[in-house]
Formats: structure tokens, C-alpha cells, sequence
């Protein structure tokens, strides 16, 4: 128990003296202190101390803190060894007033607390305290929650810079982003010239309620002609700045408005149809991307665009592409939908409206982005063949012109006999003979063209049901999609024993949910932006099934009472 107090004497005795030994002095480069401009405070400890005994987060309620270095100084004197630790802080202060420096504990040594005064920036006398500072300011004290705010930053310098970096405002929940490239520019103020850097940002504030934008700091180096150079070097001076704070009052939602939040200056609906807008086909896809953009907003802002189509088109849409860009310092968000329109029907298809409501900043009034209604033309998925023309043998060549020898012949025998006009009338009627002749051939060709043509185009539906079939199936065996969908139509037309039938229409006659399943999944796949892998099984299952059972026709069985029942 005695060695025990002894231990705890001396280690209290030698602590008292390891701290008599110690001194700590605090002091600041400059007071009094520009509004805005850094000033640096030194803490000094004479001693062995450790690196990390000094704190200066208590400063960051007065002043703005920068970083703080340490640097450590080893000395030996006739063998006398002496250690000092050098702490130095940058701080600046962001409005004028009178400031406490509290003390600091290092190492069991208390520091005494320095007053600071805080002056305006015109309050100074001299002009070298404005060789360089920060201006901010905000386009609207007053937004509403997730309106963007337009926070702009000038950065005056009246000496060369060397070089410096410039932070970002802070606000606590909310979106900060740049936006445009800087501007350089030299202005005069107070009979001095200053270059200009002015930088903006876009803020979108996430909560409502009354904040302050911290200024952004500045942090540099700037040549300082009054010190000495050497050689070709210029000698520097470290320079450090915070911009101006700046009061905002975010606004609520209003309380009556019950729509998707949109506040922006300007929202627009666009529409683009690809392809031959003309001419819609039923049973081929139409494809259409609808564009929202809105100003002031950004991406995650926008809402998904709700767009009904009739029952009887089937719609595949693509995953919705969205992105910000920066156009004219401000911020435009823009989304795009793109979808897949198959009409099953021929005639007009009307497309219903859309509307996406938006909150209008400016006018503070509810609007809505529209796209008006379409009517569209759909035209028939194939056109109905006609039946040939019959055309004769002799009807296809073009008569003989055998009496034109005799009627020469004629006219040459009689020329001296005949009156003058009777010779040039003659000759005006074997011209027109002739020029009849060739428009006949011309004719009779055309029309041979045309029979030709319509027979090779009814050869599409007189194709016996096993050539079709043997082509759908090699189709599926290939898992070709374009030849699947084609020889299916054909093939679903003789099964439903209507050849000039479209898909669409076909599937409906059958009514079978599985192969409408299946026949959705091969157009989901060819037509869609991402395809995805299909497989033809299914489908083949099924139409090997429909097959072996027979046509629609067949499959129906009439069951009449007979005329005259056996009694």
C-alpha cells in the first residue's frame, strides 16, 4: 500500500512538472479583420507535446475554419534539447462585430482568449485589404420546394492570380450543381480594376422552411510584387475568402393542390410518329415517342407520362429514358417514352389526349402540358385481290396490218386521178390507223402486266395449307421472327379459312388464350428498342395442336333437329 502512494506521488509530481514546462501561446496575423477576409491564428506549444492537442471545431460557431497545419521544431544547445509544436488555423469571419477567440486546452495548458474586431470591407483605409473578394447573390429570396434557385458567385481579383480553387454554396437538403462554363470579364469598382471570374449554380432546395446559403471559399494564391523575387520565380501570398451568406425562404406545397409536383417556368408535351405518317397499315407496328421537357427542374422531377390507347391496338412501350442538360444557365430535364402501337383493324384510330399538370412559378397557377387528340387512318393489312381480266389469245397481240399494202397500193394507182385533198386526207387516216395500232399495243401490254401482277399477288393466297405450313415450321425451326410472323398470318388465314384475314382478326376467331400469349411474346420481342430472347416452342406446341385438329370450320358441328323425326 506505501509503494502504491509512492508510485501515485511521483507520476502527480511529475505531470505538475511536465506541465510547468510546457507553454502555450495563442495569437492571431492580423486584428481588426475585414469582413470576409482570412486571418490566421497560431497556437505555439514550447514543449513535448502531441501532434493532435489542439482542437479548433469550437471556433466553427463564429467564424468559417479552414485547414489547420501543424508543423513540429526540434533544437539542440549544448546538448540541451527543446521541441516546439506549431499550430496554424485559417479563419474567417462572415459579418462584422466583435469576436471572442475562447482559450484552448493543450495538454493541461490553458491558452488566454483573444478579442477580434470585424470591420466592413469599406471601412478600410487602405486598398490592399481588397486586393481580392466575393460577391453572391440569389435571383428569388422566395421558391417553393424543388423551384430552382439561381445562385451566382463573382470572384474579384485585383492582383494576378496564380492559381486558387473556389467551393460549391452549402445548404443543408438540397440538390447543388453547377451550371454554365465561368465568365471572365474586368470591371471597375471604387476607380480600381478588377478581373472577374463569375460562377452559377442551380440550387433546388428539398425542404420548406426559412435556411441561409453558406458563401463558397476561396483558396489561392496571388503575386505579391512588394516582396522580392528570385530569379525567375515570383514570390507569392496565400490568400483565402468566403462569399457572402444569403437568406432564403422555401415555400410549402400549397395545401389545395393535389397533383404530381412539378413547379417549373415552362413545361412542354411533344410527340414525333416514325415512318410514313400517312399511311398506317392494320397488323404493322407504329412506333411513337412521346418528349416531356421542363425548365428549371431536373430529371427525377419529371412524372411518368400516362398515355391510353383504344382496346382494340396492342401496345408495347420501351423503357423511359431521362437525362439534364444545361442550356442558357439554367436547368432543362427532358423524358422520353417510347412505345410500340399495333392496330388490329382497319379504319380511323382515334388516340385520346394526354395532359401532364405542372405548377407555373411565375403566374403561382396550376397548368397543363397537352397533347392533343389523333385521328388516324388505318388501312387494310393487304388489298383484296381482283379477279383477272380474261384476256384472249388474239386480243394479246396486236393485229395484222395486212390491208396496208392494198390502201398504198390504192393511193399510188389513183394519186393522178384523185383530187389533191382527197391524197392528204388519205394520208392523215393511215397516220391515225397507225398511231391507233401503237396505243392498242401499248394497251394490250399494260394490261398483260397488270394480269401478271395480280396473279403473282393471288399466289400469296391460293398457296396450298401444306406449303404454308412446311414454311411456318421452317420459319420456327430458324427462330426467324419477320418470317414466323409472316407464314403465321397466312397459315392462321387458311385455318380460319379466310385467306385475306390479318392476324389480328384471325386470333380472334380462334379465341385461344395461349396462342394469343404466344404471338404477344414473338411481337413484345421483334418489336420492341431491347429485344429479348424468345423461344419458338411454345408457339410451335401450340400450332401443331390447332393443326392435328383441323380448321375452325371443321371443328363446328351443326346439331339440327331432324325435319322429320322417327316417331
Amino acid at each position: 500500500m506505501q509503494k502504491l502512494i509512492v508510485c501515485l506521488s511521483l507520476f502527480m509530481l511529475t505531470s505538475l512538472v511536465r506541465a510547468q514546462s510546457i507553454e502555450v501561446t495563442a495569437s492571431v496575423d492580423k486584428n481588426p479583420v475585414m469582413e470576409g477576409e482570412s486571418f490566421i491564428l497560431s497556437v505555439v506549444a514550447n514543449g513535448d507535446v502531441k501532434r493532435d492537442a489542439f482542437d479548433a471545431s469550437i471556433l466553427m460557431k463564429d467564424f468559417v475554419v479552414g485547414r489547420t497545419s501543424v508543423s513540429s521544431q526540434t533544437k539542440m544547445v549544448n546538448f540541451d534539447t527543446t521541441r516546439s509544436t506549431t499550430w496554424s488555423t485559417i479563419l474567417i469571419p462572415q459579418t462584422k462585430g466583435r469576436y471572442t477567440i475562447p482559450s484552448f486546452n493543450v495538454d493541461g495548458v490553458i491558452t488566454k482568449p483573444i478579442e477580434v474586431l470585424v470591420v466592413p470591407a469599406s471601412a478600410s483605409a487602405t486598398s490592399s485589404g481588397r486586393d481580392l473578394f466575393i460577391t453572391t447573390k440569389v435571383d428569388v429570396e422566395k421558391a417553393y420546394l424543388q423551384q430552382q434557385i439561381r445562385y451566382t458567385v463573382k470572384l474579384h481579383l485585383g492582383k494576378d492570380l496564380q492559381r486558387g480553387s473556389l467551393t460549391s454554396p452549402t445548404l443543408e437538403n438540397a440538390d447543388i450543381r453547377q451550371i454554365g462554363k465561368d465568365k471572365e470579364y474586368d470591371e471597375v469598382i471604387d476607380g480600381r480594376r478588377y478581373r472577374i471570374i463569375e460562377r452559377s449554380f442551380a440550387i433546388i432546395a428539398q425542404q420548406s422552411g426559412t435556411f441561409t446559403i453558406e458563401g463558397p471559399l476561396f483558396e489561392g494564391e496571388v503575386i505579391d510584387n512588394s516582396r522580392q523575387s528570385f530569379g525567375f520565380f515570383n514570390r507569392s501570398k496565400a490568400v483565402n475568402r468566403v462569399g457572402p451568406s444569403q437568406s432564403i425562404t422555401v415555400l410549402p406545397i400549397p395545401s389545395n393542390y393535389d397533383q404530381h409536383w412539378l413547379p417549373s417556368d415552362f413545361v412542354q408535351l411533344d410527340d414525333e410518329w416514325q415512318g410514313n405518317t400517312r399511311e398506317f397499315i392494320a397488323g404493322e407496328p407504329i412506333t411513337r415517342t412521346i418528349t416531356l421537357t421542363a425548365i428549371g427542374v431536373v430529371e427525377e422531377q419529371l412524372p411518368e407520362i400516362s398515355s391510353i390507347y383504344p382496346e382494340s391496338v396492342k401496345t408495347y412501350p420501351d423503357q423511359a429514358e431521362t437525362t439534364t442538360v444545361e442550356k442558357d444557365d439554367t436547368l432543362v430535364a427532358q423524358r422520353k417514352e417510347s412505345i410500340a402501337i399495333i392496330p388490329s383493324q382497319a379504319g380511323p384510330l382515334v388516340i385520346p389526349e394526354v395532359r401532364i399538370p405542372w405548377f407555373n412559378t411565375i403566374t403561382q397557377k396550376t397548368e397543363y402540358a397537352i397533347l392533343a387528340e389523333k385521328t388516324l387512318q388505318i388501312l387494310p393489312a393487304a388489298i383484296q385481290p381482283t379477279s383477272a381480266i380474261p384476256v384472249s389469245p388474239t386480243a394479246q397481240t396486236a393485229p395484222e396490218v395486212t390491208p396496208q399494202e392494198p390502201i398504198q397500193t390504192a393511193v399510188n394507182n389513183q394519186a393522178i386521178n384523185m383530187p389533191q385533198y382527197w391524197i392528204w386526207l388519205t394520208v392523215a387516216l393511215l397516220i391515225l390507223w397507225v398511231m391507233t395500232l401503237i396505243l392498242w399495243w401499248k394497251h394490250v401490254s399494260s394490261l398483260k402486266a397488270a394480269t401478271n401482277q395480280q396473279n403473282n399477288s393471288a399466289v400469296r393466297y391460293t398457296q396450298s395449307e401444306q406449303a404454308l405450313w412446311a414454311s411456318l415450321e421452317k420459319a420456327i425451326n430458324k427462330n426467324i421472327h419477320t418470317d414466323i410472323q409472316k407464314y403465321l398470318s397466312l397459315w392462321l388465314g387458311h385455318y380460319v379459312q379466310d385467306k385475306q384475314a390479318p392476324l389480328a382478326q384471325s386470333l380472334k376467331v380462334i379465341d385461344n388464350q395461349s396462342l394469343d400469349a404466344a404471338v404477344n411474346a414473338l411481337l413484345a420481342s421483334r418489336y420492341a428498342k431491347r429485344q429479348n430472347q424468345w423461344q419458338s416452342t411454345e408457339l410451335q406446341q401450340i400450332l401443331r395442336k390447332m393443326r392435328k385438329s383441323g380448321s375452325i370450320k371443321k371443328q363446328t358441328k351443326h346439331n339440327l333437329s331432324p325435319l322429320y323425326p322417327n316417331s
